[in-house]
């Protein structure tokens, strides 16, 4: 069987995404709080092994340390937020949004506690405190 090849960019098409194969979770809906201050919402990622992800453009890329575990990565010249990997992780995180074409039904939501008081949930995706194990 064929493997689906995803692609994606930033708004400028400074840095160029390809992830050769996706994780079988769905989108993850994340409400931290750094997410609302990052995204102005809540983020929307797709997650991918890390030797499934190709960027071209990666110089581009400026890192932002955003806790002790997490380092959250975008664009220098378009600010566009890109990727997010937690330390000791097989696995990143790229913005849902940056993937052309991306279709899925399956997901979930996380840090539901701390998601703002002003948006409600209404789907059927499973919700979480935390990070699911």
């Amino acid at each position: 069987m064929k493997k689906k090849i995803y692609k994606g960019s930033c708004l400028c098409g400074s840095v160029k995404l390809t992830i050769t194969n996706l994780l079988d979770e769905g989108v993850c809906f994340c409400h931290c709080s750094q997410c609302r201050k990052n995204y102005g919402l809540y983020g929307a990622f797709v997650g991918a092994p890390k030797e499934s992800l190709a960027i071209t453009g990666d110089k581009n890329i400026r890192w932002y340390k955003s806790s002790q575990k997490v380092r959250r990565g975008f664009c220098k010249k378009c600010g566009s937020p890109l990727i997010w990997e937690h330390k000791g992780s097989k696995n990143i995180y790229t913005l849902a949004g940056l993937i052309d074409g991306l279709r899925t039904r399956k997901g979930f939501h996380i840090f539901v506690k701390d998601k703002g008081g002003y948006y409600q949930l209404h789907d059927k995706l499973p919700k979480f405190k935390h990070v699911p194990k």
